[in-house]
């Protein structure tokens, strides 16, 4: 989780392999199969999904193995125009569920938030908290 647009493209970098920073270098396991990146701009493409969750016919069925989703805070809680809820709210047509609730409901995820001391304000806690990582 990012607070703000820099640290959230700073995260995707550290994450992405064959980047300077990368995060996972050495780990044999992920020099083979590296993790999905999942953004706040790709989720809604169903790459975050595993097989089991889409519907027959799916363009990515070599998905397995580790997910990392990286978010902005405020595209999490954010208010669209016209009292919508935030786009990973709403529903997907690829999992049946928004991509939000997905989250929500995975018994293994972890939640781990870069610059934690910038989520106190009650809109962020609140939202982090309706993920409830373990």
């Amino acid at each position: 989780m990012a607070p703000n647009l820099t640290i959230y493209n700073k995260l995707i970098a550290d994450f992405t392999p064959n980047t300077a920073k990368y995060v996972f270098k050495g780990i044999a396991e992920f020099a083979v199969h590296p993790p999905t990146v999942v953004t706040g701009d790709t989720y809604e493409s169903g790459v975050g999904v595993p097989e089991a969750y889409r519907q027959q016919g799916s363009l990515f069925p070599e998905l397995d193995g580790v997910h990392i989703n990286i978010f902005n805070i405020s595209k999490i809680n954010s208010e669209v125009r016209g009292g919508k809820s935030p786009r990973i709210k709403r529903l997907s047509e690829y999992i049946g569920e928004s991509y939000f609730d997905y989250l929500a409901g995975l018994p293994d995820l972890v939640l781990l938030m870069d610059e934690s001391h910038r989520y106190r304000a009650c809109a962020g806690v609140r939202a982090i908290n309706e993920l409830k990582p373990i």
